[in-house]
């Protein structure tokens, strides 16, 4: 009877395992289908009845035991409430092809990349070499600078002190750090009463962009101490009185983190770790690089492509009075928890870190009319449906950083990388083009078996470099690579007659067709496609 039990109750539920990439987090992800639930209750149900008939003197027992399993089961049920909707394998390898693909042809050595939708990590990979061409690959706990996505951390930390009582935004910055002496526009000793912890939070400061140190010149970017940083500004003029333009300063930020130091008496390293990463178990993320784990866990950083096509090592820094503004390292797959964190502390009334008041506070904008409407730390945008979106870039010597969120749709990106001149936005737009198009192929519609003989790269010399086909639920998929963008890189195809496949536009056949070629051993060798032979490689 028990183990009849437990084989009921291990039906109500089923578990996914996905390795998303060579070198990404496992995910095991489980979820409730009611359809399936019913029909536990209904199969229990006759188990019990046949129970009964064998065992007439057991009922007593078969009745127990119904009654805790129906208790049991709307429990797990409501545990597991939400409906996970798994990415489709094929959808995760065409991810794995397209984004070491561009680390290939764009000379990226390590790049982290992860899809959140609300509580559910739909893919986090990281991919390519702690080092270029080293001998040590990168796993899912290597990190990399985040760069002015830390700006993001640092406002989540004041608004946190604020609704401990600790400050107020509105308070006026001289005021907690009196020994900021700053110059007018006019080069004038000025006032700076007019300075609030809000204006450092948006921008409107009207403080200048960077002190005087030239720390984004290489090649040793020297950022300067606390010290350092307070002799600079005595000589730098201020841009405009406060809340009167928005003027995007690292320096504001610089002074957030200064704060944070005076009216908690911490470190504000010790800070973020303990009252950020650590309840949201950001385990991997720290707060400025260090010697002992750069180039082991801690990706080495790289400059811009120079004419050649090849990068160089950026020297290791440290950012000291400057932290604040971009001195946080993490990966795509702690970033993930700090997006699942917003969209979970959104919907509650109880409060986690900060309240849910606190936090849509984050997202209100300031100054509208400016080019960029701004919110505390995020640049915050509305889409033609009416989704509000908030979001943070970052780039600094040797790395670049980008975490986007829709607060509406609850679905959120993060992505960093060891490589300069790289935008990672883009990886972001490409991503969602993959995952549009994911969204309408059925889970249980894989044909990977079906189609792995067609599967594999094509050689397109000399009009382009390679093309990669795949499954794609009943279908094929064509990946041009190197990719532009994913939506003018991607096609699909569908099988007509035996080795023909004929393309597919917006769910409609057109008149262009794909045949593919065998050898005398039955073996897949070449495509013949819009009149045009291509190998496979």
């Amino acid at each position: 009877m028990i183990s009849g039990f437990f084989v009921c109750g291990s039906l109500s539920s089923r578990v996914h395992l996905y390795h998303l990439s060579e070198a990404s987090t496992l995910d095991t992800k489980d979820y409730c289908d009611p359809y399936i639930n019913f029909c536990v209750y209904i199969l229990f149900l006759w188990w019990c009845k046949r129970l009964v008939m064998r065992f007439p003197y057991k009922r007593y027992a078969v009745c127990f035991s119904s009654i805790f399993t129906l208790a049991f089961l709307p429990l797990h049920a409501l545990a597991s409430e939400r409906i996970f909707d798994p990415l489709h394998a094929d959808a995760s390898k065409l991810i794995n092809v397209w984004v070491k693909s561009q680390l290939d042809y764009l000379q990226i050595p390590y790049l982290s990349i992860s899809y959140v939708k609300d509580q559910d990590v739909l893919f986090s990979g990281s991919y390519g070499q702690v080092e270029l061409n080293g001998a040590v690959d990168a796993t899912s706990s290597t990190i990399s600078s985040i760069c002015s996505v830390t700006k993001v951390f640092t406002a989540t930390a004041i608004v946190m002190l604020a609704e401990q009582g600790k400050l107020n935004l509105n308070d006026s910055v001289a005021d907690i750090l009196p020994a900021l002496n700053v110059l007018n526009s006019e080069g004038e000793s000025s006032d700076l009463n007019d300075i609030q912890v809000v204006h450092l939070l948006n921008h409107t400061s009207g403080l200048p962009r960077d002190t005087s140190h030239l720390y984004w010149s290489g090649p040793n970017h020297n950022f300067p101490t606390k010290k350092e940083l307070y002799e600079s500004l005595s000589n730098q003029k201020r841009e405009t009185r406060a809340d009167k333009a928005s003027s995007y300063s690292n320096l504001g930020y610089a002074l957030l983190g200064q704060i944070i130091e005076v009216v908690t008496g911490d470190s504000y390293s010790a800070f973020i770790e303990q009252e950020i990463f650590m309840p949201l178990r950001m385990s991997d993320s720290v707060v400025e690089m260090s010697e002992t784990s750069y180039g082991k866990n801690h990706a080495v950083g790289y400059t811009a492509l120079n004419r050649n096509g090849l990068r160089t090592k950026a020297s290791f820094y440290k950012t000291r009075a400057m932290q604040s503004a971009f001195g946080i390292s993490s990966n795509a797959s702690d970033m993930a928890k700090f997006i699942s964190w917003q969209f979970r502390l959104a919907q509650q009334s109880n409060t986690e870190l900060m309240s849910p008041q606190s936090l849509l506070q984050m997202y209100e904008t300031y100054h509208t009319q400016a080019a960029t409407n701004r919110g505390l730390a995020y640049e915050v945008q509305t889409s033609e449906s009416g989704d509000v979106w908030v979001m943070h870039g970052g780039m600094c010597p040797g790395y670049t950083s980008y975490l986007q969120m829709n607060t509406t749709g609850k679905e959120g990106y993060a992505v960093v990388m060891s490589a300069n001149g790289v935008r990672p936005s883009s990886f972001i737009k490409d991503l969602k083009q993959i995952l549009t198009k994911a969204a309408q192929l059925q889970v249980d519609k894989e044909n990977g078996q079906l189609f792995k003989e067609y599967e594999g790269f094509y050689d397109l010399n000399p009009w382009n470099s390679e093309v990669y086909v795949g499954s794609w639920g009943r279908d094929l998929v064509l990946l041009y690579l190197p990719v532009d963008s994913v939506k003018y890189a991607m096609y699909h195809y569908r099988k007509v007659d035996n080795d023909t496949f004929q393309r597919l536009e917006d769910g409609v056949l057109t008149d262009e067709f794909m045949v593919f070629n065998r050898d005398q051993a039955g073996n897949v060798i070449s495509v013949n496609n819009d009149g045009s032979l291509h190998y496979k490689l």
